[in-house]
């Protein structure tokens, strides 16, 4: 029977590493091959078991996939909680598995591999943490029928569903790093001057953004030099006065300024007016010298492109030292 999509587990590594393995089990097998391929740089998997809290081993991995290959998960959820000692009782255990090829993947979110992993000098453990996850899954759902290669699987709807429901997720558990580091910078046809107006950022519902600390907006070829703070954001409201009025999910602050940009969208006729949005609430941040100019080109051509075609993210400390030109944030994003 497969694993439950949403994870019956209390205690947080398990709860994660359940649901991982749920979403990985529930899309077809070629995406979930692809998906742990670039994860522990290795070719030609063959995965056939999906297992939560595995039984019948001295010693108990959060979850296994395995077949003529054994890949071992080991979850921590919290930084600097790697466990030597649990590390090298997983490997001795995995001496006993006839797989040819063996590896314990340990998911942490660490910004950097963990001493106690280094130390073991152990070829069969592949540190991956959430970030790159996430990353992973973000390159598989950019994939669509008219780019993919022959040999990549395409997401159905449904799968790709699934997998930014996980990206949610590992969201919502705050298990990437990088925060204050990051800036989200959105392509703001419409969303710059509904900024200046309202203060306000409107996408559609549940669009699942990493946890940053400050928005910018591209327009005009231009990143913006206004850079607001983040400071919270409703996944799902409909933008009018009576909704907004009652909402629960809303402090006095917030009601606030979303019902007076809810009452300006209603004077103006603006087609947002009765729409139901994600919203991310702004304030203040930084303010840049001046405006990034964007200068990225097609790879074939000196034909300039797009910085930002949906939303893209770059360093807040690279935006702060007032860069002329948008290839100067490339090393960053």
């Amino acid at each position: 029977m497969p694993n439950p999509l949403f994870s019956t587990y209390t205690q947080g590594e398990n709860r994660v590493t359940s649901t991982i393995i749920a979403v990985l089990e529930h899309v077809n097998n070629q995406l979930t091959e692809d998906i742990l391929e670039a994860l522990i740089d290795e070719s030609d998997l063959g995965l056939v078991s999906f297992d939560n809290q595995v039984t019948g081993v001295e010693s108990i991995p959060d979850a296994a996939i395995r077949s003529s290959t054994a890949l071992w998960f080991e979850t921590k959820t919290s930084r600097d909680a790697v466990d030597r000692g649990q590390l090298e009782n997983h490997l001795k255990a995995l001496d006993d598995d006839s797989s040819e090829l063996q590896r314990l993947i340990v998911l942490t979110p660490d910004g950097r591999i963990p001493e106690e992993i280094v130390e073991i000098e152990d070829e069969r453990i592949v540190w991956v943490n959430f970030d790159t996850l996430v990353d992973t899954v973000e390159t598989v759902l950019d994939r669509d029928v008219g780019t993919a290669e022959m040999s990549m699987s395409v997401p159905t709807e449904r799968e790709a569903f699934l997998l930014r429901e996980l990206i949610r997720f590992i969201y919502d558990e705050d298990l990437v790093g990088g925060r204050e580091d990051r800036v989200l910078v959105v392509a703001a046809r419409k969303a710059w001057p509904e900024y200046q107006k309202h203060g306000l950022y409107f996408c559609q519902p549940n669009r699942s953004f990493k946890p940053v600390s400050y928005m910018a907006f591209y327009k005009d070829g231009e990143i913006k030099p206004t850079i607001p703070r983040v400071t919270d954001s409703i996944e799902s409201i409909e933008l009018t006065e009576e909704t907004v009025r009652g909402h629960p999910d809303l402090s006095r602050s917030q009601r606030e300024q979303l019902l007076n940009g809810v009452e300006q969208l209603h004077a103006e006729g603006s087609e947002r007016y009765g729409d139901t949005e994600k919203v991310i609430f702004l304030r203040e941040g930084e303010e840049l010298a001046h405006p990034i100019t964007n200068d990225k080109t097609a790879s074939d051509s000196d034909r300039t492109v797009a910085f930002v075609q949906g939303h893209r993210y770059v360093s807040f400390s690279k935006l702060q030292q007032n860069p002329e030109y948008t290839t100067e944030l490339e090393e960053s994003t």
